[in-house]
Order: structure tokens, then sequence, then C-alpha cells
């Protein structure tokens, strides 16, 4: 792919032309999802759209190829109760938080990678970089509370971003980029079958740019946010009979940037191993069974206020993961199809500060997650309507232990912190019950309601957190989240060209996590009484003609805090980060010669970037227009034009 970048302010256009040496490719998929379209993540196995127990967004690994955003997390901006948070170095920055239903922090929205819980085991971020989209073969985006099938961090939802197979693949692809603030990207992917029974794709892929001054008010500090990704992806499949599959994967990213001023950088990097064998046994039996590893090691260096011009200290965090899943399903006679499944994990963090003056600072912690869950899909058929009940339970045990937060020399005043934590345990009872009525070929309607938990983070119960004089405190008496929350929505082809889709949800949550001011610059971590969110989603995918085809999507959102006892003057206000209203229009166009537009609108309403709500945290509404061309050169060579932001 020859990208071309110009940048003029926060717009982007770029020219590419991707080069396929072996396969044809295939530009766009143009016609609207099905509802009989496969997924696998609704019900951790495969069903129907039409059959989910939730509302289900699918992307296909064309629509990222042809859309105009350069990464994953910038594409899900257009899906409905999606919201998204950075940090104040936009694309350079290293916070890229994608969560769902309005329950900000990505630590409630899990995210998979072919199945696999990404989220890190330390603060449950997740590093966007680590896939390339050119390696997606489709994304799967559930809304709402999910922890009866995969536990905590599954408040929001889950976004399960599911890789390409090497018989999909079958060759190789070159790309290659340049442009202005001598930005230029360069990838490699190549796939195939060694034999009738085993398949490969390795590649990687890399980003790199000067970047820009971020800054309106420029201070002689500031620097351009130069970065530099690299991400490398593996994959090997094999089959060992006619009805057993065993994979292993390998996904690695390095991101290397400036954060924006003189003498601070920071590296990320991030490892994920996976192995899953899956068996296809008779009489409708079928079990999978997983195992993974997922590391994190991240490095900030950052220099002295006010003038930024000396190294201060530098950030070490350690976090490693190691997780295990199986599942079991079995179908029993006609209308019963049973799920049971056991999951654990173990994350040992690691955490220190390296001052430059007489300081020492670290924080280390272990934390398990045991659990065991029950699904069972019943359908039955009266009249015209296909019923499916889906009652489901999850049971989970979590333990925090070993952990310690040492700080000898906070400053300003601020006693020294040397503690060591006695171990703490909960368990969660998780249902869930959910109703899907089949009407006809045309109507789907669904019905759900369920409980979702989240445990404590390692960083928000152990860590001493200091950037200049500001002082972030974890708290070892956080209590975990629970959340009760209930949908109900419908899918209604109103020709076999037109689906609208829509959904209403409420949340009423306890316990959230958030961070609480202590003094100007002391905060700790600590639970607040109750939170409600509640909203109402619409998409709309019509495709008016052979070459024409119209998406939109509009979501309208209230997230607030409903009670707290602790600070009463916060009730009412809304939670950070999530937008009150958000809307999307697109149209896919097929003109002369084969070539494709790909034009979107994007609208995102007012949000707040704390919890006082004060009017100088406000974020005002914005609307951003994106723009792709894309045509064959020929039967080896794609190009396309984009004008983004």
């Amino acid at each position: 792919m020859l990208n071309i970048f110009l940048r003029f302010n926060t717009s982007l256009i770029f020219i590419s032309a991707l080069f396929y040496l072996n396969p044809t490719p295939c530009l766009a998929k143009s016609n609207p999802e099905s509802l009989d379209d496969m997924v696998v993540t609704a019900n951790r196995r495969e069903s129907t759209l039409r059959t989910a127990p939730a509302m289900v967004t699918v992307i296909s690994g064309e629509e990222l190829t042809q859309a105009s955003e350069i990464t994953v997390d910038d594409y899900l901006k257009r899906i409905s109760s999606v919201s998204h948070s950075r940090t104040h170095i936009a694309e350079c920055g290293p916070g890229r938080d994608i969560t769902l239903r309005g329950i900000q922090d990505q630590k409630r929205t899990l995210v998979l990678v072919d199945g696999i819980p990404f989220n890190d085991g330390q603060g449950g971020s997740v590093n966007w970089s680590i896939i390339p989209k050119e390696m997606v073969d489709r994304i799967e985006i559930v809304r709402g509370p999910m922890s009866a099938l995969y536990g905590s961090g599954a408040m929001g939802g889950v976004i399960n971003i599911i890789t390409k197979k090497p018989d999909i693949v079958d060759g190789t692809t070159i790309s290659g980029s340049y442009g202005s603030l001598n930005t230029f990207t360069t990838s490699i992917f190549n796939a195939g079958m060694i034999n009738n029974d085993s398949g490969y794709l390795l590649g990687g892929k890399l980003y790199q740019t000067d970047g820009y001054v971020q800054a309106i008010e420029k201070e002689s500090y500031y620097v351009e946010n130069e970065r530099k990704d690299i991400s490398l992806i593996g994959k090997y499949q094999t089959a060992i009979n006619d009805g057993s599959i065993l994979s292993f994967g390998i996904n690695y990213a390095d991101e290397d940037y400036s954060r924006g001023i003189l003498l601070t950088d920071q590296i990320n990097r991030t490892l994920l191993l996976t192995a899953s064998y899956e068996s296809w046994l008779k009489d409708g039996v079928d079990f999978s069974v997983s195992g993974y590893i997922n590391s994190l090691d991240r490095e900030v260096i950052l220099s002295a206020r006010p003038t930024y011009d000396n190294h201060d200290h530098t950030e070490k965090d350690k976090a490693i993961k190691y997780g295990q899943l199986f599942q079991l399903n079995n179908e029993i006679g006609e209308n019963h199809l049973l799920s049971v499944g056991f999951d654990s994990s173990i994350t040992k963090m690691d955490k220190e500060n390296v001052y430059v003056a007489d300081r020492d600072a670290n924080a280390e912690g272990t934390q398990i997650l045991l659990s065991l869950f029950i699904q069972d899909e019943i359908s039955f058929i009266q009249g015209k309507h296909k019923l499916i009940f889906t009652p489901g339970f999850r049971v989970d045990y979590s333990k925090s232990s070993d952990g310690k937060s040492v700080d000898t020399n906070p400053g300003m005043g601020r006693a020294a912190v040397d503690i060591e934590y006695e171990d703490r345990s909960w368990s969660a009872f998780n249902p869930k019950l959910s109703l899907v009525d089949n009407i006809g070929n045309s109507t789907t309607i669904r019905a759900s309601v369920g409980k979702s938990f989240a445990a404590p983070t390692l960083f928000s119960l152990y860590t001493v957190f200091s950037r200049g004089p500001s002082l972030l405190y974890g708290n070892p008496e956080l209590d975990p989240e629970e959340a009760w929350s209930a949908e109900v929505g419908i899918d209604h082809y109103f020709s076999k060209n037109v689906l609208l889709r829509a959904a209403a949800y409420h949340t009423k949550s306890k316990n959230f996590i958030g961070y609480r001011s202590l003094s100007a610059f002391e905060s700790q971590a600590d639970n607040i009484t109750g939170v409600k969110v509640s909203g109402i989603d619409f998409e709309l995918h019509w495709k008016i003609s052979s070459n024409w085809k119209l998406h939109s999507a509009y979501t309208n959102n209230r997230s607030t805090v409903a009670e707290d006892d602790t600070d009463s003057d916060i009730v009412g206000n809304y939670l950070p980060f999530v937008p009150k209203q958000k809307a999307n229009i697109g149209v896919n166009v097929k003109v002369f010669d084969g070539i494709l537009i790909d034009l979107n609108a994007r609208y995102e309403g007012d949000r707040y970037d704390d919890y006082d709500n004060d009017e100088s945290a406000v974020k005002d509404e914005y609307v951003s227009l994106d723009l792709a061309l894309s045509g064959k050169i020929n039967s080896n060579v794609v190009w396309t034009l984009t004008f983004e932001n």
C-alpha cells in the first residue's frame, strides 16, 4: 500500500497502493450485514445475528481496508454506543480507550483477540497498535453486560478482533507510504497453506512520524510528538484430524513516542502468546481449550518541572498475565444447547519509579481470577415465532495478594509510604436471562436482563503514582463494582435491502471505582456509591442499488452519578469522556471503472473530562468528515486516496 500523506492542521490526506503478489483482491462487501451472518462472541460459540441474545455489530475486513481510518480503534468511533477518549497528545498519545454503552474506562470493556482476553492485567488498558487493520478478518462488537460469559471487565460489552486465517490471505501483500511530517509506513504479510491440513500467517508493520506540536499556546519545552510503532503477527494452524484444529499465535507491538515535552519519552511493549485446541465430537458435542500469556512492559522517561530541561525520573511497569479458557458445548435433543466453561488467570504487577534525586518508589501485587459459567439455549417454534430463551450464570472468585507500596519521599511535606497490604478476596454471582423472538424472516425482537461485575485492578488497589507535584494513591479497601442492566431491541428488514436496528438500555451500578480529590495535588481511588446509565441506539443499513449503500447510526446516552455517600456535590454529574449524543452517517458508492467511494460524517456531542463537571472541563461538540476513494490498477494492485478529519 503506497501512501502519500499531506496534513493540513488536523486533516490527513494520503494516497495508497496495495500490492498483492499472489491473490486477486476483493475491494468491497456490498451487502448490508445479514441477520443470518455467523458470529461467535455473543454466545462464546457460533450463532447467527438473528439468534444472538445481545445487539451485535460485525465489521468486515473489507470495510476496514476500504475506510479512511488508519487504525482499528479509529474506525470503531463510527459505531453506535462506542465512546472513545485519548490523552491531550491525540493520535500520538498513549491513552486510547474504546468503551461501550456509556460505561467509561477501558477496564470495563473487554477486548478479545481471536477470543483471547487482551486487556492488560495491571489496569485493564489495551494496546490497539498490536493488530494492524490489514490483518483483521472481522470485528464483532457485543453491547451490554457480558460478565455472565466473560467475567470481570465485560460490564459495557465485548469487542472481539478476529484475525485472518492462512487460507483467506493465501499470498503476500506489501505496502509502503511516505508523507508530510516525515511520516511513513511499511508492511509485509505472507500467508498460505503448507499442505492440506496446515497453514501459517506471518507479517509486520512499521509506522513512523516526526509528529507536530499539539499545544495551542506553545512553551519553549513543547516538542513534536514523534512516534514509531512496530507490530508483528504470527499464526499457525493445523488439523489434527477431521474434527480437531490446533492453533498457535503471537502478537507483538512496540510503541516508542515522545509525549510532546522535552526529554520525555514513552515505550510500550506488549506481547500476546496463545495456544488453542478445538474439537468437534459426534452427536452435537464440541469443546475448546486455550492458554495464553499477556505481557506488558512499559517505560516512561519524564523531565522535571518547570523547565523540563533535565531528567526527573523513569517509570517502569511490568505486568504479566497467565490465563486459561475451557468451554464445552452439548446439543441436547433438538431444543437445548448447553454450554459449560471454566476460566482462570493470574496476574503479577511490578511497578517501579527510578528517580534522579534520593527517592525510591515501587508497587507490586498479584491477582487471581477463577470462574465457572453455565448457559442453556432453549428454542421452540410457536406459529410464525421462533423463540430462543437463554438463561445462564457465572460464578467468579477473585483474590488480590502480595500488595506492597513504597515511596520514600513523596515531596511537598507528604509522609513517606511503606505499606504491605493484607490479602483480600471477593466472589460474584452473575446471572443473565435473555429472550429472542424471530418473527418470520424479517423481524427479530430481543430482551435481556443481567448482572455484571469488575474486580478492582492491581493499579487501583496498590499503586502510589506521582507526576510532578500530583500524587495518586491506590486504595486496598476498594470493593468490586457491580451492575444490573436491562435491554430491549429490534432488528427489522423493511425490504431485503433495508435493515433498521434499535435498542434501549438501562444500567444501574454500585461501587463504581473513580478517583477523588484529597487536596489540590492529591487524589485517591474510591468507590462511588451509585452510577446510572440510560440510552438508545439506532442503526440503519440501506442498499439503495447495486452501486450505492447507506449506513447511519445514532446514540443518545446519559451516564451520571446517581448517589454518593462521600461527595453529594457530584450527584447528577456526568461520567467523564462519555458524550451525551453521537451520530454517524456514511455512504459507499461504486462509480465508473470500479472506483469505490467511502464518505463518512461523524458527530460527537459535549462531554466532560472529570467527575466535578466544571465548565473548564467541558469538551465541545464537533463534526468530523472522512473520505476514501479506492480502485484497482490491475488484478494485483489496489490504490486508495483518503481525506481524514
